[in-house]
């Protein structure tokens, strides 16, 4: 079971125009501000797929039991060349930098066995290795946060469409441009093969690593930047419950979507009838987009 860290939110989420990145309605909001699970996540994926989640103040609840609290266990990794002094105790534990995550646990244990709760800090987590224990292991955890750590939620800035309640400006006209960021990606996926660098002795039994490997040790590079769709009108980035990442597929208005006003569908059918495929060019603006494909909910499902 995972504690949750406490969300900071530097933009609000509001299925409508922002304004500074806040609801219109409360412009002196103060940003960041603690926010719910659900302005980051799709609780509802987390729940279907079993993953047990508590809040971040979980354990400083009254009626969490004493045995859970009195049992947390401090982990820490140590610097990378550092020698350990094997000083572990009941309440705090030191690993070897680059230790796989799945000796953390024997690790622990052996400190503590009555341990509950291990608390790690991002820059510690960092320096471990991301080995489960085998590939399938691997396999199962990348698909898993795929689906539960993706986001498709959009931010729309009020100021890309001339002051909410701007005269004129009509949502279900397919010919006004919006200007949406469309959620983000999971995190970057563990490797489906151990490297754990040079010094891991299941690795060098076998002779070592070479390359790049056998240097980065528990290194893995994260994302710089996990906006998908930054920008655009219609976009779908959206993960299903195997896994599986649908296209990444953007729109133009006139090919239509839920709201659509039956007034401008004719001139919009007609404006699609004349381009290639029956969908608005795309770049490099010689050939048609994706084709149908499109599920119930504006997702792409195939060809």
């Amino acid at each position: 079971m995972t504690i949750l860290p406490k969300f900071h939110c530097h933009c609000d989420r509001y299925w409508n125009f922002l304004s500074k990145c806040r609801i219109p309605f409360v412009p002196k909001m103060k940003l960041p501000f603690g926010c719910p699970m659900d302005s980051l996540y799709l609780t509802d994926r987390w729940n279907d797929k079993g993953v047990l989640y508590r809040e971040h103040a979980f354990l400083t609840n009254p009626n969490v039991p004493r045995a859970l609290r009195d049992n947390a266990v401090l982990l820490s990794v140590a610097d990378e060349g550092a020698v350990l002094t094997n000083e572990n105790n009941a309440t705090h534990v030191v690993v070897a930098y680059g230790t796989p995550m799945s000796d953390v646990r024997a690790a622990v244990l052996a400190a503590n066995p009555a341990a509950r709760v291990v608390e790690v800090t991002a820059p510690h987590l960092r320096r471990l290795c991301r080995w489960l224990g085998s590939t399938e292991k691997q396999k199962a955890f990348n698909t898993l946060t795929r689906y539960v750590l993706t986001e498709s939620s959009r931010y729309c800035p009020n100021e890309d469409h001339g002051g909410y309640g701007a005269p004129g400006f009509n949502w279900q006209n397919p010919f006004t441009a919006y200007n949406c960021t469309w959620g983000f990606r999971a995190p970057a996926e563990y490797p489906e093969q151990r490297s754990c660098g040079a010094h891991d002795p299941a690795t060098t039994a076998k002779g070592g690593l070479k390359g790049s490997a056998a240097a980065e040790g528990p290194t893995l590079e994260e994302r710089s930047n996990s906006t998908t769709c930054p920008r655009q009108m219609l976009c779908d980035h959206n993960v299903n419950p195997d896994g599986r990442v649908t296209r990444e597929i953007t729109r133009c208005n006139i090919e239509g979507y839920n709201g659509l006003s039956p007034r401008f569908k004719p001139i919009a059918d007609a404006m699609l009838r004349q381009m290639p495929g029956g969908r608005c060019p795309y770049p490099p603006l010689d050939v048609p987009g994706p084709g149908p494909g499109f599920d119930r909910s504006a997702h792409w499902v195939g060809p």
